[in-house]
């Protein structure tokens, strides 16, 4: 192994022989290669079996592309290009599938395990190294994503990199640090955009250690030093309060009308463009200035600090050369900041944007030059062409890319900074440091704590290299410290138990042809040079913790990010405390037997922790349940008594100090255990199902289910792959990847049209369903699946009220114990009465079908004594009599301008041959001449549920009517009213509330409207409360007909409602698929079934599956299919007479056929809630 023992002790347990016969062979290379084998195994342990996710989808497509010759373009809405690059190599040597696109992320896993053992024995000490590299082997975190094709993987040993290039630096001075250095961070920003927050943290972190070390350097003058410390607080005060300032104008700045299922988001009119969109000009003042104020100051202290120190003095400094070198590198990629704060789009990639762009972008690169060659030309130069060449290489895909580069170096952050108002995930500010690491990383956290407390007890937050931070010297001074090399050590007085010291190396600080980087007082310094390897981890651990929290996005595998640091600072304070131990003494027989008793202490101590705590404690009473309680916690108790004082006298000669250590590192080793199971179950027991919260959503076993019978059916109908195999937008992930090589797939995203039945299996989500039963009919039988699932999300809006109760009530205490560490939801299910926490009910969630047709069901039937019996297909009765019809008149697109639409439904064309629109998505009546030109439009969005509703506003109007005299009446649908204006919309009146029928205004959801033109008579359908009731033109009750049910006169889910010449009442029967006739008495009060007929339509319950009715002067009624994206025409007995309509985004066709009218002149009018337009159809004789 090239590990360096130069410098580590030679009498550790670790350097013993394992056996006489392989005097070389040590247990610390043993423990090491045991941990690497199990970081192999379980890594590579069914790899495969877990569905391909939604977010691995969208990489493994690509990179499949590209493994296929089609080429890649970056894209920063997939993060960089590295991983495509590896996985297009993966597919190369070990072909397309599931476990070839995993392996790159694994490897690389396996490779973080190794580097944090061999990298880290000199800053962890050997025992921490070793820790750690356990700790990152069973990290739940760690392992899940390093079985996963996403980034994490890959970034988890840039970060590791980072932070050893860091420490060797720091500790060496050597040139060959900067270059791993500049090549980690290029490779960091070919893979994702964490980058930005890694460096931000590195350069913080150097900035504070150059000011501590500049402020102790003794050749520093004093006066020009104070003065560089002034300022420079000053310009970081500027700093955070300007981010504050922003931060606080961000939160109260007006995000616009937010998008709905039918409106688009509305942009916010602003006073100031880009990232300061929305903020009131004097905040934008005050940002500015403390910018201005905080560069001033800056500059100010660069200037003292020169005159302090000097050139050389500075660049003497070795944390300077870090922040020279990141500082330079990084630079260019900003350039998204100032064109996004000038208001300019850095995502704009006409030849003007980039122009614009391009300004900065110069300038950037220009100041990096400049910076870069006066602090050292050679080393700066061979880190920038290593830094760009790994850059461009990857971002312009071997230079057949161009544009690569451009959207790497600009787009990353711009499509960041772009995305941080949609808080994707939507998770709470507390998603990481109150879920995510207590039920997952609580090892990595709690190894941190330890690391704290050792850090602050024994002064050890910096520390000397090569030697095991435990064994250093108890009184070594901090004060006069620098950056200076190694020196011999001669430690006084040791701790008990201790081994002795090691002697630091003595060799020399650079390689022969490198750059020699000395350090300041190198000569002068009495003291060895410490570095700050606590200090940068409990740095990195918080300010991660932090930066992710407030992040726009908060994802679970972001959590990877926040462990990282843990598990390391966790493997120094565990690794410290197990060198605090003295080994020899407890590796007797009495210690031996103590250490065995620790672990029954301690499950003993649990117990009497969990009796006091849990759901039965003891003394409550007399009853056999309550006796065994008492009973148990006694035993407990006496078990805990009797192995404490058994540990006490066997380690009689050890202090309290060792005893106690003794125990904390048996806890860790327990610890330990939980950890590596909790691993487990999270990756290959669970791993498919909704239990675990590492995912933001689970990739159900469903979708492998039914590649496996697409296969099969395929194989066994045309002997290969084949076969035509349709699936829509939801099922798209995954099968873009596993249909890769499907030849006759079909996406017919969320618009199924007939044609489908060609195909012989359909894969549809839910929202679907109804489009497909009303395509498929009899022809197809189907199976449910389970799709995605998402975990339980009661931690949403946490309050002190629910997180005293958490605490404080036994019952949901125990029942989230149970959750932490079984993830058993069953306790948790019955306290909050809450059925959907079992696998087979559990919500959220997402199902999907499969469909497959009869005939082909026969073909492959293989079960059963007889032959399968012939398929007698179902036919569209419709089919034979439909027609191309074009429309003569069109008009209409998506917005809320005048003229435009959102989901427009019911229409009614007036008697001076205008049309009225219930413009339903946009909350509005609009009146328009025949060719589409504006004449009025009113109404404004309100919800009578949040408060007032003034008459003018509604809440998707869904149907109108015109009177005799010109009013217009509109069915406020989801508000529960009818409103009455002029024809010129001016508001009338209005009557109705959402109720359940106990009045005649009492509605539910009211939709279609009639009237008489006889007598004026409103005809309104209660769709809810499946009724018709009938008002005067005022609004005054005249009579209602309708009860629920099949039989006639009765209905479910009756939407459109119109009268012909006689008077009598056509009703869409929705449910029932059937159109009802009624025919009023002479008083025209009293309504009776006259006829019906059905419908061979509607058959989805969809909430867009409302089908509208209109009657023209010759008795033709036609009814809209929405989902079947069709007009149909019958006489007024119930014959069909025709139908035309199919799906399409043009004006041939319909996206969501809607509302229906007609004309005087016996033209149809139909509204396309689907395409946002009216269209306007003249029959052919």
């Amino acid at each position: 192994m090239d590990i360096d023992n130069r410098t580590l002790s030679s009498t550790s347990w670790l350097d013993r022989p394992i056996t006489a016969y392989l005097p070389r062979v040590t247990v610390e290379m043993l423990v090491v290669g045991l941990i690497l084998l199990l970081a192999v195994v379980s890594r590579f342990a069914i790899m495969g079996e877990r569905v391909m996710s939604h977010d691995e989808v969208n990489h493994v497509v690509p990179s499949y592309d590209l493994f296929m010759g089609r080429g890649y373009r970056h894209d920063p809405v997939t993060h960089g290009p590295l991983q495509f690059h590896l996985l297009a190599l993966s597919y190369f040597l070990f072909g397309d599938n599931d476990v070839s696109a995993r392996i790159p992320a694994t490897l690389f896993s396996i490779a973080t395990v190794a580097a944090v053992m061999f990298l880290f024995r000199r800053y962890l000490g050997r025992a921490g190294s070793i820790i750690a590299g356990v700790l990152f082997l069973i990290s739940p975190y760690m392992l899940f994503y390093g079985r996963y094709t996403r980034n994490e993987a890959f970034v988890a040993l840039w970060g590791v990199l980072t932070l050893y290039a860091v420490f060797r630096y720091l500790d060496k001075g050597r040139a060959s640090s900067l270059f791993l250095l500049a090549a980690v961070t290029s490779l960091h920003f070919t893979t994702k955009e964490t980058v930005y927050i890694y460096t931000a943290q590195l350069l913080l972190f150097l900035a504070v250690i150059f000011l501590e070390s500049v402020s102790r350097d003794k050749h520093a003058r004093r006066s020009e030093r104070n003065r560089f410390i002034i300022f420079t607080t000053i310009a970081i005060i500027l700093i955070l309060l300007s981010i504050g300032v922003a931060g606080y104008a961000a939160s109260t700045v007006p995000k616009g009308e937010p998008a709905g299922d039918n409106q688009p988001a509305q942009p916010l009119p602003t006073e100031n463009p880009g990232l300061l969109a929305g903020v009131p000009t004097w905040e934008v003042a005050l940002i500015l200035g403390g910018v201005v104020g905080a560069l001033l100051s800056g500059l100010a202290a660069i200037f003292f600090l020169i005159r302090a120190l000097g050139w050389n003095g500075i660049r003497r400094h070795r944390s300077f050369d870090l922040l020279i070198l990141v500082g330079t590198l990084i630079l260019p990629q900003l350039t998204a900041f100032p064109v996004n704060i000038v208001g300019w789009d850095p995502l704009d990639y006409t030849n003007t944007g980039m122009l614009r762009t391009g300004i900065f972008l110069v300038a950037l690169v220009a100041i990096s030059v400049a910076i870069g060659l006066w602090w050292r030309p050679r080393v700066w130069l061979l880190s920038a062409a290593l830094f760009y060449t790994i850059f461009i290489v990857f971002y312009t895909t071997f230079f057949t890319n161009g544009r690569g580069f451009w959207t790497g170096i600009i787009g990353g952050l711009g499509y960041w900074l772009s995305q941080q108002e949609v808080q994707r995930g939507s998770q709470p500010l507390y998603y990481y440091a109150l879920l995510q690491v207590p039920i997952y990383e609580y090892l990595g956290a709690l190894g941190t704590l330890l690391a704290l407390y050792f850090g602050i007890r024994h002064r050890r937050f910096t520390t000397l290299p090569g030697m095991d931070p435990a064994r250093q010297p108890e009184d070594l001074a901090l004060e006069g410290e620098s950056e200076g090399e190694e020196r011999l050590l001669v430690e006084p007085a040791l701790s008990e138990g201790i081994q002795e010291p090691v002697l630091i190396s003595d060799e020399p600080a650079y390689e022969d042809g490198e750059e020699a980087v000395p350090a300041v007082d190198e000569m002068d310094d009495p003291n060895p040079r410490r570095l700050p390897v606590l200090s940068m981890l409990l740095f990195w651990s918080v300010t991660a913790l932090l930066a992710y929290s407030v992040a726009g996005e908060k994802m679970p595998w972001l959590t990877v990010h926040i462990a990282l640091p843990l598990l390391l600072a966790a493997g120094w304070g565990i690794g410290f405390l197990v060198d605090r131990i003295p080994w020899k003494q407890v590796f007797n027989r009495r210690g031996l037997i103590a250490l065995l008793l620790i672990p029954v202490f301690l499950t003993s101590a649990a117990a009497v922790l969990g009796g006091l705590l849990g759901t039965q404690p003891p003394f409550q009473g007399n009853t056999l349940e309550q006796l065994e309680a008492t009973n148990n916690f006694l035993l407990g108790l006496v078990m805990l008594a009797a192995t404490a004082g058994g540990i006490v006298w066997l380690l009689r000669e050890f202090s309290a100090g060792n005893i106690l250590r003794l125990v904390t590192v048996t806890f860790f080793a327990l610890m330990a255990v939980l950890t590596a199971r909790t691993a487990y179950f999270a990756n290959y027991v669970n791993y498919d199902t909704a239990l675990e919260y590492l995912v933001y959503a689970h990739a159900a076993r469903g979708p492998k289910d039914i590649l496996e019978q697409v296969e099969e059916i395929s194989l066994r109908t045309t002997g290969g792959k084949d076969i035509s195999v349709a699936y829509d937008a939801d099922a798209l992930y995954p099968y873009w990847w596993y249909f890769r090589d499907y030849p006759n797939k079909r996406w017919f995203t969320d618009n199924p049209t007939r044609d489908l039945r060609d195909s012989p299996v359909i894969i549809a989500s839910e929202k679907n369903y109804g489009k497909l039963d009303s395509i498929t009919k009899d022809n197809f039988v189907y199976t449910e699946y389970m799709r995605l699932w998402w975990p339980n999300q009661d931690y949403y809006n946490l309050n002190w009220e629910r997180i005293a109760y958490a605490i404080g009530n036994r019952e949901m205490r125990a029942a989230i114990f149970d959750i932490w560490l079984n993830r058993d939801y069953t306790a948790y299910s019955r306290i909050t009465n809450n059925d959907t926490f079992k696998l087979n009910t559990w919500q959220p969630s997402s199902r999907f079908r499969m469909y497959i047709r009869k005939d082909v069901v026969a073909q492959i039937w293989n079960y059963g004594a007889s032959p399968a019996l012939p398929v007698v297909e179902s036919t569209d009765p419709y089919l034979e009599k439909s027609i191309d019809l074009l429309p003569d008149q069109s008009f209409g697109i998506p917005g809320s301008e005048p003229g435009q639409f959102q989901r427009p439904r019911g229409l009614h064309v007036a008697a001076d041959g205008t049309l009225y629109v219930a413009d339903s998505g946009n909350h509005r009546v609009q009146h328009l001449n025949p060719d589409g030109s504006m004449i009025n439009a009113w109404g404004t969005f309100a919800d009578v549920a949040q408060g007032n509703a003034p008459g003018g506003s509604f809440n998707e109007p869904w149907d109108i009517a015109i009177g005799p005299d010109g009013s217009v009446y509109v069915s406020d649908t989801w508000n529960h009213r009818v409103q009455k204006f002029t024809a010129a919309g001016q508001f009338v009146t209005m009557w109705g509330y959402f109720g359940q029928g106990e009045n005649p205004d009492a509605f539910w959801g009211p939709r279609g409207l009639a009237v008489d033109p006889a007598s004026g008579n409103v005809y309104v359908m209660d769709t809810g409360n499946k009724r018709v009731v009938i008002f005067d033109a005022d609004g005054n009750y005249i009579a209602q007909f309708g009860t629920a049910g099949m039989d006639p006169g009765q209905f479910d889910e009756p939407v459109g409602v119109a009268l012909d010449a006689q008077g009598n009442v056509y009703v869409t029967d929705t449910w029932n698929q059937r159109i009802q006739v009624f025919q009023p008495d002479a008083t025209g009060t009293n309504y009776f079934p006259l006829r019906n007929w059905e419908v061979n339509a509607w058959l989805g319950q969809s909430l867009d599956n409302k089908p509208f009715i209109a009657v023209d002067n010759d008795g033709n009624v036609f009814v809209n299919d929405p989902e079947g994206y069709r007009i149909l025409q019958f006489d007024n007995n119930g014959v069909f007479v025709r139908a035309w309509g199919d799906y399409s985004a043009g004006p041939d066709g319909f996206g969501l056929a809607s509302g229906v009218a007609v004309d005087n002149e016996g033209h149809v009018w139909a509204s396309d809630a689907g395409n946002m337009r009216i269209l306007r159809f003249t029959l052919p004789e």
